[in-house]
Parts: structure tokens; sequence; C-alpha cells
């Protein structure tokens, strides 16, 4: 099995609402394109793997042009983190949270998280 620094998850879950509420009717696909386009540029094929999910329930929490996306990592303390992220929203993710270690303070949507018991 394959060991990878990080892993990214991006919703492209399409239900057919009629108000395109779900996260591949916000451009969950571009999205997840996007992220594979990112890592494969920035030589990160082997250390950063991309998949797709289903819904996770968050879409509601998203503006019309954003889908969920969790990463996990590179490192154990941010494991976890859930963004409202588009297309153009991908690199700076790479650059930041991937790359640098650091929340992209300005995507995280606090309402989508999950909250441990100390």
């Amino acid at each position: 099995m394959a060991e990878y620094m990080a892993h990214i998850f991006v919703c492209i879950n399409s239900e057919g609402a009629a108000d395109k509420r779900h996260c591949g009717d916000k451009g969950g696909m571009a999205v997840l394109q996007a992220f594979r386009e990112a890592r494969t540029r920035l030589e990160l094929d082997k250390e950063v793997t991309v998949s797709k999910t289903g819904c996770t329930g968050q879409h509601a929490k998203n503006a019309p042009n954003e889908t969920t996306v969790i990463v996990y990592g590179p490192k154990p303390e941010l494991g976890g983190v859930w963004y409202k992220a588009t297309a153009a929203d991908v690199e700076e993710i790479f650059r930041e949270h991937i790359q640098k270690g650091r929340l992209v303070e300005r995507l995280v949507n606090p309402a989508m998280c999950v909250k441990f018991k100390p």
C-alpha cells in the first residue's frame, strides 16, 4: 500500500436537485480536476493522493460556487481540515496547506469540522 504525506478528498456528489445545492452541481468535478492537475504540475503524485467522495452533508454550508474539500496531512495537527473551495483556490491550498503546512484560514468553514472531545 502506498504511503502519502497528504490525502485530499473532493466532494463531487450530484443529486440532480433543481436548486443545484450539491457539491457536484457547484463545480465539484472542476475542483477535483484542478487538484489532480496541480498535483502533477508540482510533481507531488507520489506524495499526495486526491480522491473523489460522495456527499458529506455539508453542501448547505457552502456558497453556490463552492464545494467541500477535506485535507488530511501533511502534519497530524492538520488532519481532517474541511475547506469550502473553488477550482481557483486549489493552488493556494497546495502552496499553503500541503507544501507549507499552514491552514488556509479564509477557506476554512468553522461550521464544517469534526470536534474531538478532550
